[in-house]
């Protein structure tokens, strides 16, 4: 069986999405278990809010890519309504343009943020784990948004193309 690069792209998306559930029901599990420790019990759970917290983050940005997949980000769609559709296809080519520099500065943001926090050793105060691990989900989201991001610019490339020829 031969896998296209459209078969692996929707893979990794679904396989995205079911982290994505996991670490959600996790996070419900473990606030939901800390309410009823703190009011069956009278004692919280020290480490559920830092690890709740620290699995959000990984769902915000994890989530991130599949919203930038599925062009659910905000956008002004404005111009794309009252332009013609070749003006319209030039201002998708320079908002992929700039959304390309804008996660590039995010990813080299990203890994010096990993980098600083695994070299100073900071580690979370209720659990002992490093926040280079927790800052580690930043430059791979935006790697992985840049990925897309190449990917839907050649995809507006040959739409532009397209229409530059007279087509729909």
């Amino acid at each position: 069986m031969k896998i296209t690069f459209r078969d692996f792209h929707a893979g990794f998306v679904k396989g995205i999405n079911y982290l994505l559930a996991f670490l959600l029901a996790v996070i419900v599990i473990i606030v939901f278990s800390n309410v009823l420790s703190r009011y069956l019990l009278n004692a919280s759970l020290a480490w559920s809010d830092e690890i709740s917290r620290m699995m959000f983050i990984w769902l915000v940005f994890l989530g991130a890519i599949i919203a930038y997949v599925n062009n659910e980000h905000l956008g002004l769609d404005i111009f794309i309504k009252i332009f013609p559709k070749k003006t319209t296809q030039v201002f998708i080519l320079i908002a992929d343009i700039v959304v390309f520099f804008s996660l590039t500065i995010v990813f080299k943001g990203g890994i010096d943020m990993t980098v600083d926090s695994f070299e100073s050793g900071w580690v979370s105060s209720a659990v002992p784990i490093q926040y280079g691990y927790i800052y580690l989900v930043v430059p791979i989201s935006a790697a992985l948004m840049l990925i897309e991001c190449l990917l839907k610019f050649i995809n507006d490339i040959k739409i532009a193309v397209s229409l530059a020829k007279g087509g729909a």
